[in-house]
């Protein structure tokens, strides 16, 4: 735990600039389509650099392991630098109050527990969603957190984007890339659905920086490391 928080802090020395690195080419819309013979919950046991400890620790202790492992969902999952970027966010809030004050992973389960049971369920969508039914525009479906509806759109990128060159486009190459993109909605949408049309008041648009990891049991969807964790506003 510590380990993982230290380095997203500081991304010191160079095994960790390497690291820092590679996340944030991964950050540019990598298209992953491995099959990895395991389960959701143990794929994100088993990575390598231990980007998801943290969040396996919440989920084991708000017992959420058997959803995530449900057969056919996909996960989208939140990378342990969104739970830091909420920690953070939690401690400016509560140093509005009290300036000695912090919202640690302790404050988090203890007082937190249940809504971070409930609310992890917004990351969840029953289906098994691979590129072959995403669209461009996207389509709204319901998350397992009940009552919560979000779209899932496979966009492409074009040249006038602002960060084409950082979502990984390239003028020397015809086909432009495509990044997957997770908006849970704050009201229900009329149709027709059109995913960049989103307006802030109507859901947050998060973009997923590893797509189309699948499972033994479903699809993982990596978010960005720059979301925060519950959808949280900066």
């Amino acid at each position: 735990m510590k380990k993982i928080f230290i380095i997203a802090i500081t991304c010191t020395g160079l095994a960790l600039l390497a690291s820092c690195k590679r996340d944030a080419y991964l950050t540019g819309g990598s298209v992953h389509n491995a099959k990895f013979d395991m389960t959701t919950y143990d794929f994100l046991k088993n990575r390598p650099d231990g980007l998801f400890d943290t969040l396996l620790l919440l989920l084991d202790q708000a017992g959420l392991k058997d959803l995530v492992n449900k057969n056919g969902i996909t996960f989208f999952a939140p990378t342990d630098y969104s739970i830091l970027k909420y920690l953070d966010s939690r401690t400016r809030q509560e140093q509005e109050i009290n300036e000695n004050r912090k919202w640690t992973l302790d404050s988090m389960m203890k007082y937190e527990l249940p809504k971070f049971a409930d609310s992890l369920k917004t990351y969840i969508v029953d289906q098994k969603l691979s590129y072959g039914n995403l669209t461009n525009n996207g389509s709204m479906m319901p998350t397992e957190k009940a009552g919560s509806q979000t779209v899932v759109s496979y966009e492409e990128i074009k040249p006038d984007h602002p960060d084409y060159d950082k979502l990984g486009g390239n003028s020397n190459v015809s086909t432009n890339p495509r990044i997957v993109y997770y908006t849970p909605l704050y009201a229900p949408l009329s149709p027709p659905i059109v995913a960049t049309d989103i307006t802030p008041e109507q859901g947050r648009r998060e973009r997923v920086q590893t797509s189309g990891i699948e499972t033994n049991t479903g699809m993982i969807q990596v978010l960005n490391n720059d979301h925060i964790l519950f959808f949280r506003q900066p």
